[in-house]
């Protein structure tokens, strides 16, 4: 709807996502200005939350740096981004490939239990199935989104055994589940329903 003389005279750039390796070492580069000490599994976690921006990164850095003291953890990234650690989705994952309900079940309670956001959990189970559903179709560590390249062996055996159809099946249910918790104040009810299907 921009009149085609004000267009004409408009430029347009669209820009690419920074690597995470390059968001990582500014964000280490902060933190060792501000003489702040960090464990490294956490920037990759602020930098892969971040999805490519740079400013989302350091705002995220800047509320870590204002929660505590001189040191960041990734137990301080998990509370302050209401997510849980890859631990916990690994024992889930597992959980659901081995057909185990109640187990299954049991770890969302000890999540909530620990203040894991659900919506959040879901979106990161979805990240994780995702990248089962890469190392399956043959995709090198490097093209893992959401889990962490070191973990590749683990993540691709799990794929394996759960199979194709059933990761695409699983990713499907996950995002429709992300879908309905927008919906719904059911959303714990919800997250186990997605679980046992």
């Amino acid at each position: 709807k921009i009149p085609i003389t004000v267009l004409s005279r408009c430029q347009r750039f669209d820009f690419a996502p920074i690597e995470m390796g390059s968001i990582i070492q500014r964000l280490a580069d902060i933190c060792h200005r501000e003489g702040i000490e960090v464990e490294p599994e956490a920037l990759q976690i602020v930098a892969r939350r971040a999805a490519g921006s740079m400013r989302d990164s350091q705002s995220l850095l800047e509320q870590l740096l204002s929660f505590g003291g001189k040191k960041i953890s990734v137990a301080d990234v998990h509370s302050l981004l209401g997510t849980a650690h890859s631990s916990r989705l690994a024992a889930l994952a597992d959980h659901v490939t081995r057909r185990d309900g109640a187990a299954a079940l049991a770890e969302i309670d000890t999540a909530v239990r620990e203040g894991v956001d659900l919506g959040a959990f879901v979106e990161q189970l979805l990240g994780y199935f995702r990248d089962c559903l890469a190392a399956v179709v043959g995709c090198p560590p490097d093209l893992l989104l959401h889990s962490d390249p070191n973990e590749f062996a683990q993540t691709k055996a799990l794929g394996n055994q759960l199979g194709l159809e059933t990761l695409l099946a699983v990713a499907q249910i996950l995002d429709h589940t992300l879908v309905r918790l927008r919906q719904s104040t059911h959303v714990r009810t919800l997250v186990e329903l997605a679980m046992i299907r």
